[in-house]
């Protein structure tokens, strides 16, 4: 039973610091395209994000827990990142790029953290398994942008 207990805490963690990098890092991109089109997927994905990010953080409260999130430094380190690929090339395929690769990343992330944690409960799993669906039709929308 306690093993379960932390299989469902570590996987919905491993959901909550997900679906904060994707928040984080479309809250960072955004304002830097004037594509109309590409501008509104990726509020969409941003507000999908955070709804996931919710459902993750109200369940560990359930399990007693609390979410630690992504730490200071990975949010710098995604921040700079994202300077420093932006800096000479705004245009929507350089930002649909990089968000596909982050996508695809973050669909590896899902499938780790889904075998690493093999005890969770089947809730936990479903909003893991949800996550990396999401990702996985992200990245094919923001393919259209390329």
């Amino acid at each position: 039973m306690e093993n379960q207990k932390n299989d469902n805490l570590n996987l919905l963690e491993a959901v909550v610091q997900n679906t904060e990098m994707g928040k984080n890092t479309l809250e960072q991109i955004v304002p830097m395209t004037d594509d109309v089109q590409f501008k509104a997927e990726l509020l969409r994905q941003r507000n999908v994000y955070h709804q996931l990010n919710q459902e993750a953080h109200t369940a560990i409260e359930a399990c007693g827990g609390t979410a630690q999130g992504q730490s200071a430094m990975a949010k710098l380190n995604t921040k700079m990142g994202i300077s420093m690929k932006t800096l000479t090339d705004k245009s929507t395929r350089n930002l649909a790029e990089m968000l596909t690769q982050g996508s695809g990343m973050g669909v590896v992330d899902c499938v780790k953290a889904q075998k690493d944690y093999p005890n969770a409960a089947p809730g936990a799993k479903r909003l893991a398994q949800r996550l990396q669906e999401f990702q996985e039709d992200s990245r094919v929308k923001l393919e259209q942008f390329l």
